[in-house]
C-alpha cells in the first residue's frame, strides 16, 4: 500500500473509543450483578491495553446511563422496575435486570471519570441527540413520555414518536441541561452524536408553519425535483438544530470563565456529503464559520437514498479550512438486521477490513478515527487485534500487509463492509425525492 508524507507520531493521529458500558456488560453476560464490581473501570483497562486513552463515554440516549440531578430526567436503573412506562413484553429479561442493578449501584460515569485521572485517560461525555424510541420501550424516557405534542411529525403527517423537535425551544433547553450536567461532574469535553438518529429535523408544525408564512410554499409537498426550494426548507429547519449548539456555546462560555477549563464540543456526523448532512437538519458550514464546534467525528451511515458517496474528503477541507480536528468513521459491530434493532450478523466480521479502513483514513489526512462501539472491539477476538495496532500507524501497516492477517480473515461478500455504521439499512428508509411519504426526509 502506498504510504503518505504524514508524520508518523502518535501525537499527529488519535483513536477515540465511543463506549457504551452497557455493551461492555452484555457481552460479559452478566446474571446476577455486577462481574467484578468495577465494571466502568474495566472497560477503561480494556481500552488501554488496546492502546486507546482517549474514550467518549455514553451518557444515555433517551434514558441516561449516570446518576443525574436533572428533575426531569429518567436515568437507568434509577426507576422503579417494572417502569410505569414499560408494557409488558418490553420489561428486561434476567441479564438486562443484572445490568440494570450495576448501573443502580453507583454512578458508573463518575466512576469511569476518576478512574481516568489515574490512568491518564481523556475521558468526553456523549449524548445521542434524538433518539428516544417507541411509547412503551424500556429505553423510553419519561420526558419524551410526558411531551407527546413535541414528537416530530412525518412528512405524511403520521407521529414519529422517536424523535422530538428541535424547533421547541423547551426541548433544546432539556438536551443543554444534559451536556451542562456532565461538564459540571468533570468530563473533558462533550460528544453530541448526531448519528442516532437523522434525519433530526422532519416536519413538525413549529417547523413547517413558519416556513409556509414566510415562503408561501407547504414544504410537505417538496422533493429533490424542487431542488432550490427544498434545500431552502432544508436550511430553514437545520437553524433549530444550530440554535441548540449556539445556546449550547453560551452556557458553555459562562462556564468556561468561571472554571477556566476548556470544553470542546465533539459532533459526529455521517459522511455521505454536506448536502445529505444538511437534509439531516445538519449545517456543518454555518457551525464551522460560526465556530460552535471543535472536533469533528464521522461515520458511515446509509440512510438516505439519493445520497450514496461517503467519502471524507469534504470534511477533511472544512476541517483544514477552520482548524477542526477530522476523525475518520469507524465501526466494531456488523450491519444489524433491520438496521436499527436486529441481530448482528457474525459472518459481517472482519479485522482485517476494519484495520484496512483504518489506514485509509490515516493516509488520506485525518487526524484519527472514531471507533464507535469499540467496549466490542476491545473484547473480540480477532477484532482486538485489529484494534489494539490502530493507535500506532506503523504497527496498524504492518498488520494490513501481514500474509498471514489476510489468510486468517478472508473477504467475502458479508463481511466486506466492516467498519460502516451498524445502523445502515441495506435500503435507505428515507430518500429525498419521490416516494413514499413516510419516508420523506
Amino acid at each position: 500500500m502506498q504510504t503518505s508524507n504524514r508524520s508518523n507520531s502518535k501525537a499527529s493521529w488519535i483513536v477515540w473509543g465511543i463506549s457504551e458500558l452497557g455493551g461492555w456488560l452484555g457481552h460479559r453476560n452478566p446474571t446476577s450483578g455486577s462481574p467484578s464490581g468495577r465494571d466502568a473501570e474495566d472497560c477503561l483497562d480494556g481500552h488501554l491495553a488496546c492502546g486507546i486513552d482517549h474514550v467518549v463515554w455514553d451518557l444515555g440516549r433517551s434514558v441516561l446511563t449516570y446518576h443525574s440531578d436533572l428533575p426531569e430526567a429518567t436515568c437507568r436503573g434509577l426507576r422503579a422496575e417494572p417502569s410505569g412506562l414499560t408494557a409488558p413484553d418490553h420489561r428486561p429479561g434476567q441479564r438486562a435486570r443484572a445490568i440494570e442493578a450495576i448501573y443502580q449501584q453507583r454512578c458508573q460515569l463518575r466512576a469511569a471519570l476518576r478512574h481516568a485521572r489515574e490512568r491518564d485517560i481523556t475521558l468526553y461525555g456523549r449524548l445521542c441527540m434524538n433518539r428516544h424510541y417507541s411509547p412503551g420501550s424500556s429505553h423510553r424516557g419519561r420526558f419524551a413520555q410526558e411531551h407527546p405534542d413535541w414528537c416530530e411529525i412525518g412528512k405524511d403527517g403520521w407521529l414519529d414518536a422517536s424523535r422530538l423537535c428541535y424547533g421547541i425551544p423547551d426541548y433544546r433547553q432539556e438536551r443543554i441541561a444534559i451536556l451542562m450536567e456532565a461538564a459540571d461532574i468533570g468530563v473533558d469535553g462533550l460528544h453530541l452524536d448526531f448519528c442516532r438518529q437523522p434525519p433530526m429535523v422532519r416536519y413538525h408544525p413549529a417547523l413547517v408553519n413558519p416556513f409556509q408564512e414566510q415562503s408561501g410554499v407547504d414544504p410537505r409537498t417538496l422533493t429533490l425535483e424542487q431542488r432550490d426550494i427544498y434545500l431552502d426548507w432544508c436550511a430553514y429547519r437545520a437553524r433549530s438544530v444550530t440554535d441548540l449548539l449556539r445556546e449550547l456555546q453560551a452556557q458553555l462560555q459562562t462556564f468556561r470563565d468561571r472554571w477556566q477549563r476548556a470544553m470542546p464540543v465533539q459532533v459526529r456526523v455521517p459522511n455521505d456529503g454536506l448536502e445529505a448532512n444538511l437534509i439531516a437538519g445538519l449545517d456543518l458550514v454555518t457551525w464551522c464559520e460560526e465556530g460552535l464546534i471543535d472536533e469533528l467525528a464521522l461515520t458511515e451511515l446509509h440512510w438516505l437514498a439519493e445520497y450514496q458517496d461517503w467519502n471524507d474528503a469534504p470534511y477533511i477541507d472544512l476541517g483544514k479550512q477552520y482548524g477542526i480536528p477530522v476523525y475518520a468513521s469507524s465501526n466494531c459491530l456488523p450491519r444489524q438486521g433491520g438496521a436499527w434493532s436486529g441481530a448482528v450478523n457474525p459472518r459481517g466480521i472482519n479485522p482485517l477490513v476494519l484495520a484496512r479502513r483504518a489506514l485509509r483514513s490515516y493516509e488520506a489526512g485525518t487526524q484519527g478515527i472514531a471507533l464507535y462501539q469499540s467496549d466490542t472491539g476491545v473484547q473480540w477476538p480477532g477484532v482486538r487485534d485489529a484494534v489494539s495496532v490502530m493507535s500506532e500507524p506503523d504497527a496498524l501497516r504492518t498488520y494490513v500487509d501481514d500474509p498471514k492477517v489476510a489468510q486468517r480473515h478472508p473477504i467475502t461478500e458479508e463481511n466486506a463492509q466492516f467498519g460502516i455504521d451498524n445502523h445502515s439499512a441495506e435500503f435507505a428508509q428515507f430518500h429525498a425525492g419521490p416516494g413514499p411519504q413516510g419516508g420523506g426526509a
